[in-house]
């Protein structure tokens, strides 16, 4: 009898572990989809801002990323 009680109680664990992994899976989804939706609406911006003021924008980020990756390797 003690068997069958071990079983269902491993059986319920799992259950309660892939609901687990189910709820955090839909929840990643959603981020997911929302991100792509964002990068859309950047992207969509981005299309509006004159050219020159691009390269300004990628110099900004390219000097930003080099402080941040010289910060993380000390």
């Amino acid at each position: 009898m003690e068997s069958s009680s071990n079983s269902f109680n491993s059986a319920a664990e799992k259950a309660s572990e892939l609901e687990e992994l189910r709820r955090k899976h839909n929840e990643r989804m959603l981020r997911i989809e929302e991100l792509k939706k964002q990068k859309e609406e950047l992207k969509l911006l981005m299309e509006k801002v004159p050219e020159e003021k691009k390269e300004g924008f990628w110099h900004l980020i390219e000097k930003y990323n080099n402080l941040r990756d010289e910060h993380n390797a000390l």
